[in-house]
C-alpha cells in the first residue's frame, strides 16, 4: 500500500509539472515579430460575453497562445471600444519588447507565489504587462516559471524606484524616524515662536488701546469682518468622519470627492472612504444598482493602494454583479483574478511538493473561490484530497 501511495504521489507531482505550475520552466524563445501569427488565421470564438472573451484572452496569452488571444481581444474591442486594457495587451503581441521596453534592465529571482503577473504589476506598474515581460525574456508560455528563476525586469523609471525602494528599505525606515523627529522640533520651535510673536503683538495692540480714546460705538474687528471658516483638508476629514459616523453616506462621500482634490488619500482618508463607499452601495443597491456599482468599484481601487488583492477582487466582483456593463470594474476583476489564481496555484503545487497536503488543499480552495472554473486547482486539489484520505487510512490502521 505504502509503494503504491508513492506511486501516486509521484504521478501527481509528475502532472504538476507537465501542468507547468509553476514546476517547470520554459524558456522558448518568442520571435519579435510573432511570424508564427501570420502562418494561420485565427478566429474569435462565437457567442461569447464580453467577460468570457476578455477572460479567454487573457488564459490565452497566459499560455502563449498569442495569435487566439489577438482574435479574441480584437472581437472584444468590437464590444467593449473604449478598453485600453484590450488595446494594451494588443500592443504587447504586436511589439517588438526591445521597443516596447528600454533595453538596460536588472534582474530578480521569483520566489513563491510570484508570476510574471506579479512583477509586472510591482516593478512596470500593471499586472496586465505580463506578456511583454514574457517576450522581454524570451519565455513564449508565460505560466511556466521556476520558483528561483532569474527574471529581466527593464529599467523603466517606476521600475528604477521600486527597485531602489526594495535595496533601501531599512535605510529610508531609519531616515524617516529621523526627519520625522527634526519635523517635531521644528514644529516646537516654529509654535514658540509664533506665540511669541502673538504675544508681541497684543503688548502693541494693548499699548494703542491704552493711548487712544475710542468711542462706545466703534464696532470691533470681529463685528466688521465675518468669521468665514476656510475649509481645509483636516476640517474636511473631520466632516468625513462625523457625517461616517452618523449614517449620512450621501453626504460623505461628496466629502471624499473634496477631499481628493487635496491629493492622494492618506491611510485614514482612505479607511473612511471606504467605508462610505461600501455602506452607501450597500444602501442604494436595490434602487440605483449603477451607482452603486461605481462605488464598489471605488472601493476596489481604494482597496489597491493598500494591497489587498483579495479584498479588491471581491469588490470588482461585486460592481460587475450590479452592472454588467461596467467594463472597467469587469477587466479589473479578471486581471485580479488571474493575479490571484496563479499565485495560490503556485503555493499550492509548492506546499503539495513539500507533502503538506492541507496547505495545498487549502491554497487550492483559494483559487476557485475567486476562479470556481480552475480546471488545474480542481484536478490537483481532488487528487490531494484522495491522497490524503488514503494516508489517513494508513495511519488509523
Amino acid at each position: 500500500m505504502d509503494n503504491k501511495l508513492k506511486l501516486s504521489a509521484t504521478f501527481l507531482v509528475a502532472g504538476l509539472i507537465l501542468s507547468g505550475c509553476g514546476a517547470s520552466g520554459d524558456s522558448s524563445v518568442v520571435n519579435a515579430a510573432s511570424p508564427e501569427i501570420n502562418k494561420q488565421t485565427f478566429t474569435a470564438e462565437v457567442g461569447l460575453t464580453a467577460r468570457q472573451r476578455f477572460s479567454k484572452a487573457l488564459d490565452k496569452l497566459e499560455n502563449g497562445e498569442e495569435g487566439q488571444a489577438l482574435a479574441e481581444l480584437e472581437a472584444y474591442l468590437i464590444d467593449v471600444p473604449r478598453s485600453n486594457s484590450a488595446r494594451n495587451l494588443i500592443e504587447q503581441i504586436s511589439t517588438d519588447s526591445r521597443q516596447y521596453f528600454p533595453s538596460e534592465n536588472f534582474k530578480v529571482n521569483l520566489t513563491s507565489g510570484a508570476s510574471l503577473s506579479t512583477l509586472a504589476k510591482k516593478y512596470l506598474g500593471s499586472a496586465l504587462k505580463f506578456y511583454a515581460l514574457a517576450k522581454y525574456n524570451n519565455i513564449s508560455n508565460p505560466s511556466r516559471v521556476n520558483i528561483g528563476q532569474e527574471i529581466k525586469i527593464p529599467l523603466t523609471q517606476l521600475a528604477r524606484t521600486q527597485r531602489d525602494k526594495d535595496n533601501s528599505l531599512e535605510l529610508e525606515t531609519l531616515e524617516e524616524t529621523n526627519e520625522q523627529s527634526v519635523d517635531e522640533l521644528a514644529i516646537t520651535e516654529q509654535t514658540s515662536e509664533t506665540q511669541d510673536t502673538a504675544n508681541d503683538t497684543l503688548d502693541v495692540l494693548d499699548d494703542i488701546s491704552d493711548s487712544v480714546d475710542l468711542p462706545e460705538s466703534t464696532p470691533v474687528l470681529a463685528d466688521v469682518i465675518p468669521d468665514v471658516p476656510e475649509e481645509t483638508a483636516e476640517s474636511i476629514l473631520s466632516d468625513l468622519q462625523e457625517l461616517t459616523q452618523n449614517n449620512d453616506y450621501t453626504a460623505a462621500i461628496e466629502k471624499v470627492t473634496q477631499l481628493k482634490t487635496f491629493g492622494q488619500l492618506n491611510t485614514v482618508s482612505r479607511a473612511l472612504a471606504i467605508a462610505a463607499y461600501s455602506a452607501g452601495a450597500k444602501e442604494i443597491a436595490e434602487t440605483d444598482n449603477i451607482l452603486a456599482a461605481t462605488y464598489y468599484a471605488q472601493v476596489g481601487q481604494l482597496k489597491l493602494v493598500d494591497e489587498e488583492t483579495f479584498a479588491a477582487f471581491e469588490n470588482f466582483r461585486m460592481a460587475t454583479d450590479l452592472d454588467e456593463n461596467n467594463d472597467q470594474a469587469m477587466e479589473e476583476m479578471l486581471v485580479l483574478q488571474k493575479e490571484i489564481a496563479d499565485k495560490y496555484h503556485r503555493e499550492a503545487s509548492s506546499a503539495f511538493r513539500r507533502q503538506d497536503l492541507d496547505l495545498a488543499i487549502e491554497k487550492w480552495d483559494m483559487v476557485l473561490s475567486v476562479n470556481p472554473d480552475h480546471s488545474s486547482a480542481k484536478l490537483y486539489r481532488a487528487q490531494a484530497l484522495d491522497l490524503k484520505r488514503k494516508l489517513d487510512n494508513i495511519n488509523q490502521n
